[in-house]
């Protein structure tokens, strides 16, 4: 019996120990990157590719088919001798033949280059799946985050209230003040009450974000890491916009897709090309027959001495000169050609998108950094502020409006001084994935 106990007791500690595990940033990315089903679809289309590129390898080996058939005949039926005769008969035949590409213009190994490019590329789009799906992550995390700090800031704002509120009630008690600046402290306590509550509601459908995008579907016990250990990079000094650029243009997968996607147009123009040329194919075959009368008017040759007689066997080599059709080629060649020029066009707006993107990131963490030096020096001044209008107070040399109002800039000037934090490190994330260093 006391095993029993102390067997469940062991159970529903680990169970409540799970139920309270806690994700990091790294561990909400790699579940995603492994349960994502958009990811999912880029892995199959890989593969798609893969498959393409193999059949494009094995375009060189023999094809080889074997055939057989039971034929019946009335009236007139052939005879091993080639000659119709005028009885009822059956025949079976049965062959195999193989051929093999010798020369195709350079068509098969044209192809072969351009489908082994279109695989690297789709591997690369997959990548960039993942640094799309890892910013998004990144992003919603984060949100989770900031919302964990205005519960935290709102939580604070109502504890205060109640302290004002007491400090209020006392001073009413002792004539200082007047009854409707108590009634005042309950109404501010109630708006950060209905703040706080406003600020959890946010936070759980921050949560319920991050879920979605983890493909998560029960997260009723979910719970992130603590925001200040997110913090760790935050004074970091951030590389050069150039030097980010000059590595997302070699680093970035988007940009090593579009790359590949060019070079494969070119190959798909030389396979075009290649029906211009002549093409050499050899050719073997064997075949055979079998033929029986059913009527006594012709003697049945011994099945034996039929396939002795009747087997054939050929090789021989295939020469085709394309001359005329219909100018098929040359506009296929033509719009292969297009083909060319819209890779290169990509290319390029690839290459200026990711350094008008980069700009940018540079640009808002530069913004968001000065912020968050001025949000610091304003939630300081806001704190003093606060003491001495909450001194003047009680001291009768402030109202209690001149009190909410100081309370609500410290508020006020702590949202402000998170935002710019979590916008600053977004940024900061932004440009690191630029630079492909995770």
């Amino acid at each position: 019996m006391k095993r029993a106990l102390l067997i469940t007791l062991l159970v529903a500690t680990a169970l409540g120990l799970q139920a309270q595990k806690v994700w990091t940033l790294d561990e909400c990315i790699n579940y995603a990157l492994e349960h994502n089903l958009d990811l999912q679809k880029s892995q199959l289309a890989r593969q798609q590719a893969e498959y393409q590129y193999k059949m494009s390898q094995n375009a060189w080996l023999p094809t080889l088919n074997a055939n057989a058939g039971e034929y019946l005949g009335f009236g007139q039926s052939p005879s091993y001798t080639g000659i119709y005769v005028s009885d009822n008969s059956s025949s079976a035949s049965f062959g195999a033949n193989l051929s093999l590409p010798l020369f195709q213009g350079l068509n098969l190994y044209n192809t072969a280059k351009a489908d082994a490019l279109n695989l690297q590329a789709t591997e690369m789009d997959r990548k960039a799946a993942q640094l799309n799906l890892k910013l998004n992550v990144i992003g919603f995390y984060m949100q989770v985050l900031y919302g964990k700090e205005q519960v935290e800031i709102a939580r604070r704002q109502v504890e205060l209230s109640n302290e004002q509120l007491e400090k209020t009630q006392q001073l009413f008690e002792n004539g200082r003040i007047a009854e409707a600046d108590v009634y005042e402290s309950q109404a501010q306590l109630a708006t950060d009450q209905a703040n706080l509550t406003q600020a959890e509601t946010d936070l759980a459908l921050s949560l319920l974000t991050l879920m979605q995008a983890l493909e998560i579907e029960d997260g009723e016990d979910f719970e992130v890491s603590d925001p200040e250990a997110f913090f760790a990079g935050e004074n970091q000094e951030l590389d050069t916009p150039q030097n980010t650029i000059t590595q997302a243009l070699l680093n970035q997968p988007s940009m090593e897709a579009a790359r590949l996607r060019l070079q494969k147009s070119h190959y798909d123009l030389k396979a075009t090309k290649s029906a211009w040329y002549p093409s050499l194919d050899f050719y073997a075959g064997y075949s055979n027959g079998l033929y029986h009368y059913f009527s006594d008017n012709y003697p049945n040759t011994p099945a034996s001495e039929q396939l002795k007689r009747n087997s054939r066997a050929q090789l021989g080599v295939s020469l085709n000169i394309p001359i005329f059709n219909g100018m098929k080629t040359k506009y296929r060649v033509k719009m292969t050609e297009l083909s060319i020029d819209e890779q290169q066009l990509n290319l390029e707006n690839v290459e200026k998108s990711l350094r008008k993107e980069i700009r940018q990131a540079y640009g808002n963490a530069k913004a968001s950094k000065q912020k968050m030096e001025a949000m610091k020096n304003s939630l300081d001044a806001s704190r003093v502020a606060y003491e001495y209008a909450k001194g003047g107070f009680e001291m009768g040399k402030k109202t209690l409006l001149e009190l909410n109002e100081s309370k609500i800039r410290l508020h006020k000037a702590e949202s402000d001084l998170l935002q710019a934090r979590y916008e600053y490190l977004y940024r900061v994330k932004i440009i690191e994935l630029y630079k492909n260093l995770e």
